[in-house]
């Protein structure tokens, strides 16, 4: 007699992912990013088939092609949540899932005011504990920290309280921020991030001061080489002259279409931007009328821009033209007197004048008796 169990036949088991991939990941990629993430996940949590799987097999189950699947997991390691390990396989190398939870305490662990790493040198300054009521008050007598506080109640959308301003003005001293890359942290993480919470957007104002982030310039450079969008906006404010203001969510959408909708790269965006010195408030409508013409002309690089200025042709009358006429005629009429000699002309002259007189019945000798 034995005991036998019945074997599944349906996957019933649970995937764990982190909320903190769903909160924090996941809104910035591709939806098919995710997909490969999840199914990827899944395979390497499940212990019977985790050695049993590949790229190409994913691609399979999700019906996507192989590259799809390859340039998913080249996105996921800029993000620093997976990391890759070759194989004699170029197609088909290791994939490991950080363990988000760890990475998220040792970030925030770095990013405590406390904190020090003797292996980078990394040091804060900690005599900041707190910042008074009085201290508050005389920032905002300051027009750049008032207008930080500004800008930062805007992007959250309402006013911030008392406590929240005395966080804002600490990490403004503490990580050695100008107030305008104080307005452009919040930002990133509210409009580009999608996450208002203090801490995280202390984490960020903490990196970018490692990372000796200390004007849109480095910022922009930064932003690029982690291939993010918050590069294109800050980039575009930069051309545009708005380093003392964020983008509003309607001049974030304009540049949204730009890049989404016209497919235009950086540079082609900033062709259009040429002549933003020229203008003395640049206003977003305008170049978005002038890229739109270019989507519809069918440019696709900076090189495709030629000749784009209407020439613009002056209209001419009818008037205009006979006296055009006239002039031409005039002036390419071959004159015959060029033809003779003084006596020649005289001779003729002559000859015309007696003709003149025989038609009115007279001649010379009649005239000579006058």
């Amino acid at each position: 007699m034995n005991f036998i169990l019945q074997e599944q036949k349906i996957d019933l088991q649970d995937t764990p992912i982190e909320n903190i991939f769903i909160t924090d990941y996941m809104p910035l990629a591709d939806g098919t990013y995710v997909k490969v993430y999840l199914m990827g996940y899944k395979f390497a949590t499940d212990k019977e088939k985790k050695n049993n799987f590949n790229n190409e097999t994913i691609a399979k189950n999700l019906k996507i092609p192989l590259a799809d699947v390859l340039n998913a997991w080249t996105f996921w390691e800029t993000q620093g949540i997976i990391i890759k390990h070759e194989t004699e396989d170029e197609y088909n190398y290791n994939v490991e899932f950080v363990n988000l939870k760890q990475l998220y305490i040792d970030k925030i662990y770095r990013h405590l005011p406390n904190a020090t790493k003797e292996d980078d040198n990394i040091s804060y300054d900690t005599s900041i504990k707190s910042v008074s009521n009085k201290e508050l008050l005389n920032s905002n007598k300051m027009t750049d920290m008032k207008k930080m506080h500004e800008e930062i109640d805007k992007i959250f959308g309402e006013p911030q309280n008392i406590n929240n301003k005395k966080k804002i003005l600490k990490w403004q001293k503490q990580y050695e921020l100008s107030p305008e890359m104080m307005v452009q942290a919040f930002s990133y993480c509210i409009n580009n991030k999608k996450i208002r919470r203090y801490s995280y957007i202390e984490s960020i104002i903490s990196m970018w001061h490692n990372e000796n982030i200390t004007d849109m310039d480095t910022l922009s450079e930064f932003l690029e080489n982690r291939e993010d969008r918050y590069f294109i906006y800050s980039r575009i404010s930069k051309a545009l002259g708005f380093n003392n203001r964020v983008l509003t969510e309607g001049e974030r959408k304009t540049i949204d279409k730009w890049v989404d909708d016209f497919q235009f790269s950086i540079d082609m965006i900033l062709k259009g931007l040429d002549n933003s010195t020229k203008i003395s408030n640049p206003n977003i409508n305008y170049f978005d009328a002038i890229l739109e013409n270019w989507h519809k002309k069918g440019y696709k690089k900076p090189e495709d821009v030629v000749n784009d200025k209407k020439v613009v042709k002056k209209k001419v009358t009818s008037k205009q033209v006979v006296t055009t006429e006239k002039k031409n005629k005039f002036h390419n009429f071959e004159q015959r007197t060029d033809q003779y000699t003084p006596e020649e002309l005289k001779e003729i002259g002559k000859r015309n004048f007696e003709r003149k007189l025989k038609e009115l019945g007279l001649n010379m000798q009649s005239e000579d008796k006058i």
